[in-house]
């Protein structure tokens, strides 16, 4: 299976934000690749171009105290990305984040953070000498046949 180098970039972004202790759990797309490259699977994949994650705090945090952390998890490990807001959480919506390049402010790719949502099991992945933690496959094979057992129209993207 490839990785692109968009996606090595988010892995390592993945590994700075897990290293720095932000108590951020990785989901989605970047998670099942993951999974997928542990298991043996070779065949390319869909690319994604974006991280989700779920913050789980006793206290919930600001966006702005969300993309102070991140940014300084980036900086922490020299990783010369600019972390901005353009959605704010709220109930049932994620936290949306850009990451542009430091130098040319071109938008690499967002981050969607879920704030205090359940925690689901986790464990933590390791690709290419990266790790972090993210949801346990268990819980990926119980997302989505919940989105195919519901009435939602999962957005396609052509």
């Amino acid at each position: 299976m490839n990785i692109t180098a968009e996606e090595k970039l988010m892995y390592e972004v993945m590994k700075a934000i897990y290293e720095s202790g932000i108590p951020i759990n990785f989901k989605g797309s970047m998670v099942l690749k993951a999974f997928l490259m542990e298991a043996g699977y070779s065949e390319d994949t869909r690319h994604t171009v974006d991280i989700d994650g779920n913050w789980n705090s006793d206290t919930p945090p600001t966006d702005e105290q969300i993309t102070q952390s991140l940014q300084a998890a980036l900086d922490k490990s020299g990783i010369n990305l600019k972390v901005s807001n353009y959605r704010k959480h709220g109930d049932g919506r994620s936290a949306g984040f850009n990451l542009t390049d430091s130098f040319t402010d071109e938008l690499l790719f967002t981050m969607d953070i879920d704030v205090n949502r359940p925690i689901p099991s986790t464990k933590i992945y390791e690709i290419e000498g990266i790790r972090f933690c993210g949801v346990a496959p268990i819980q990926i094979i119980a997302d989505k046949i919940a989105v195919v057992s519901s009435n939602k129209l999962p957005r396609c993207k052509h």
